[in-house]
């Protein structure tokens, strides 16, 4: 049983040799805005220099990779002209244009509290935003920039940025206490910075993701699912402290939970019935059980696998191989009364075969997947508007696992180099994703993302 089970699962463990640069194939949804950004002065702010090159650079990696604005290069007599003139000063509209930008940022730090300028160059306006307290510790202050960043996105664009969100995902390492390689479950900034373990069993935890908080809330607990006993079970936790609890006492194999925006019902795969099949389970606004369990797909001699849900709860897609190859349907949940038989999902990818993991976009209007392309495993979107699908990566390495930012605009997945796992981050208007930089947690691989809800 446990080999049908894991059929489609294991699928996204599979190892091939990748490159440094991941380049994706797409047509951008918009035209990256133009922005120029001055080195952060310092006035007086008694930080070392290097640690505020540090936070330059965390600005810049969120002005660069936002999705919507492209830092220009830096011109030296561009930089030295919009020097001279006085931090709390727009400047010369002449000055200004000659930077080609739509925007100026500069920042300057002065008695350890960080100010920022953002300058609109057709109508030289500026925003203003100061007081933004830096305490020489180099994870709060990244924080406190990433949130900068935030409020420069909404500033320019309206609605909230996702350079403060955070990145759940397993790491596999080798564990010196029991000797073994052991997967617990982690959370990093957007950047990858900042990671710290949220699950310490010593075991083997995969498949984290973030139980959606109520609207304006940060998320506050997770689902995983991990092995006692051999066993593959439902676990939640809370992100603040390790207190796993174990999601249902129901028999047999339990893997794969993904829950509705409206943290009313949970998804996931059980073969209990003597097949892996798709279940659901209603929840309290609490997390716990309201009733039991609901066996909402099956298929003869098939497995089904890693389901998602629509923004509005009402649709599920999902994986099953009950054509031959695995592949992506999408159906309506079934309400009360609906026969198991009667039930016919759409095809979703129509043009590829072994496909996993599907991640619907939060604004209901994509979902992501893997396929086998060429011999590798590629990211692909299907567009719910235009009823259509399109290879997003390329290039050798299987790229697996998508999740969708908050935004539906980035995406987040893992791809093999060398039998390692590494994440990277990409957005629908850059052509080429970012490897999130997680040095300071060692050797280990990093698999199965989530990011944050923000709603």
């Amino acid at each position: 049983m446990m080999g049908r089970l894991w059929v489609i699962f294991c699928v996204v463990l599979g190892v091939v040799s990748a490159e440094e640069s991941i380049w994706v194939e797409l047509e951008t949804e918009s035209p990256l805005l133009p922005l120029y950004m001055l080195p952060m002065s310092d006035q007086g702010a008694g930080l070392d220099a290097k640690y505020l090159k540090e936070l330059e650079g965390v600005l810049r990696y969120d002005l660069k990779y936002n999705g919507m604005t492209r830092l220009l290069p830096d011109d030296k007599k561009v930089t030295e002209a919009l020097k001279k003139v006085s931090f709390e000063d727009v400047g010369k509209a002449e000055v200004l244009k000659k930077s080609n930008a739509y925007y100026i940022v500069k920042a300057r730090v002065k008695d350890k509290k960080l100010g920022v300028r953002l300058i609109t160059v057709n109508n030289q306006s500026v925003k203003a935003i100061d007081g933004i307290l830096l305490t020489g510790n180099l994870s709060k202050d990244r924080r406190q920039i990433h949130r900068v960043a935030d409020t420069l996105y909404k500033e320019l664009f309206g609605t909230p940025g996702i350079a403060s969100t955070h990145i759940l995902f397993t790491n596999k390492a080798w564990c010196p206490r029991t000797k073994k390689m052991v997967s617990e479950v982690y959370e990093a900034d957007w950047d990858g910075k900042n990671a710290r373990a949220l699950t310490f069993d010593c075991g083997y935890a995969v498949t984290p993701t973030y139980i959606p908080p109520k609207p304006g809330n940060a998320a506050g607990a997770f689902f995983y699912v991990a092995y006692p006993g051999g066993q593959p079970k439902i676990y939640y936790s809370s992100l603040k402290e390790f207190k796993p609890v174990k999601f249902s006492s129901m028999r047999g194999n339990q893997l794969m939970p993904a829950v509705t925006q409206g943290r009313d019902q949970v998804a996931f795969i059980s073969d209990i019935t003597g097949n892996p099949d798709l279940f659901v389970q209603p929840i309290h606004e609490d997390g716990s059980l309201n009733g039991k369990p609901s066996q909402i797909f099956s298929a003869y001699k098939a497995t089904q696998g890693t389901p998602t849900f629509s923004p509005d709860g009402k649709k599920i897609a999902f994986v099953s191989n009950k054509d031959g190859a695995a592949r992506v349907y999408v159906m309506d949940v079934p309400g009360p009364g609906v026969s198991v038989r009667d039930l016919k999902p759409n095809l979703v990818s129509r043009h590829t075969k072994e496909s996993t993991a599907p991640a619907w976009s939060p604004d209901g209007k994509k979902i992501a997947y893997t396929s086998r392309t060429d011999g590798v495993r590629q990211i692909w979107v299907f567009d719910l508007e235009k009823n259509q699908e399109r290879q997003l990566t390329k290039g050798p390495g299987n790229k697996e696992n998508p999740a969708w930012g908050p935004d539906s605009l980035h995406l987040v997945f893992n791809c093999t180099k060398d039998e390692i796992a590494d994440l990277y981050v990409l957005n629908l208007n850059q052509p080429e994703a970012v490897k999130l930089d997680m040095t300071e947690l060692g050797k280990g691989s990093r698999r199965f993302p989530s990011w944050e809800p923000r709603f």
